[in-house]
């Protein structure tokens, strides 16, 4: 049957957005996610195979099939399902599917509209590996001198100062957690992983590349709402520095720009916006990853800026191709800002 179904054109229809697309399978946003947990996916965490019409939601651990699916949001029996998936001529009119889809937008929209600091799965652990931190030699020797990436040299005392600690067990292991505060209060982390790829794929013999994540974030953890390093910065500075990751600012404050905040990806979202603007500095340096990404990111972050900051304000700083800021030297950081 799976040959006569259009799975794009499907998920369409349900309002299910697509993050990515193979030859064999989809990812995207579980379509019938709020049957099960009563609101909509935080993430495209749901996959579905193009050969068998099989899913699984990897944020419910369930699995099922596009049919059933389809009986679910269409509240039909399976050949019904059946039907509209292959779309063969089916009792199902257009009123239906629409009604279908707009129920799916809004409940996304409601979570949308939800506070703006929902529940983040996984805190409390995280609060108690703070109060207990172990980072081992190895861990730090990642912070210094990342496997297959250039040196660092993040000192261990600079790692101390942000209360990053290892995690030896559970979905976390091998990963070093960076955790994340706003107005002294845990409000997420990410995890990072110090293995590499190769090493990971080993030990999960089932996965493939695609599903190796060098940076985990909880769920319903939302990047946009979090600065990392805005508690450290002095309100109305001459200098404000703005970069993509947590290692970026730990460097910087380590060679002595104590000023700096990661917006934890390349967008720059609205609370990122009110929140640079509570900080109020005089002037802002852009200095994001030495790549096309990177210089991408710059743009976009610029553009959406000088909307508030006047551009004589704003300096767009280029890495050398290749590097990040987190591989640059105190000399560096000057040439670049200052130069």
């Amino acid at each position: 049957m799976m040959q006569s179904v259009d799975v794009e054109a499907v998920l369409e229809k349900f309002g299910s957005d697509i993050s990515r697309k193979s030859s064999k399978s989809i990812r995207a946003f579980c379509p019938d996610h709020h049957l099960f947990v009563g609101r909509k996916p935080s993430h495209a965490n749901w996959d579905v195979s193009l050969v068998t019409g099989e899913t699984f939601c990897f944020t419910e651990g369930r699995g099922s099939n596009l049919v059933w699916i389809a009986c679910r949001l269409l509240d039909c029996g399976p050949k019904e399902a059946a039907k509209f998936l292959t779309g063969m001529e089916s009792d199902l009119d257009d009123a239906v599917l629409e009604l279908a889809a707009l129920k799916y937008r809004q409940l996304r929209l409601l979570q949308r509209q939800e506070n703006d600091r929902p529940f983040v799965r996984g805190l409390d652990a995280i609060r108690q590996g703070i109060e207990n931190r172990y980072m081992s030699e190895a861990a730090y020797r990642f912070f210094m001198t990342p496997c297959g990436k250039l040196p660092t040299n993040i000192l261990p005392e600079t790692v101390d100062r942000y209360g990053v600690f290892e995690r030896t067990w559970g979905f976390y292991s091998n990963r070093i957690i960076v955790p994340f505060f706003m107005n002294k209060e845990l409000v997420g982390f990410c995890a990072i992983d110090i293995l590499g790829r190769d090493v990971w794929l080993k030990q999960h013999p089932l996965q493939t590349e695609d599903d190796y994540k060098k940076v985990l974030y909880p769920a319903n953890f939302l990047s946009g709402g979090c600065l990392f390093g805005f508690d450290d910065c002095e309100k109305g500075a001459d200098l404000l520095v703005i970069t993509e990751g947590p290692r970026d600012v730990m460097k910087l404050t380590q060679e002595g720009f104590p000023n700096a905040v990661a917006i934890l990806g390349s967008f720059l979202s609205d609370m990122h916006f009110r929140l640079i603007t509570q900080l109020a500095p005089k002037n802002i340096v852009l200095l994001f990853d030495g790549d096309d990404a990177g210089i991408d990111t710059t743009g976009r972050v610029a553009m959406k800026l000088s909307q508030l900051f006047p551009s004589d304000s704003l300096k767009l700083c280029e890495v050398p191709y290749g590097f990040d800021p987190k591989n640059l030297d105190r000399e560096g950081f000057e040439a670049i800002i200052f130069g």
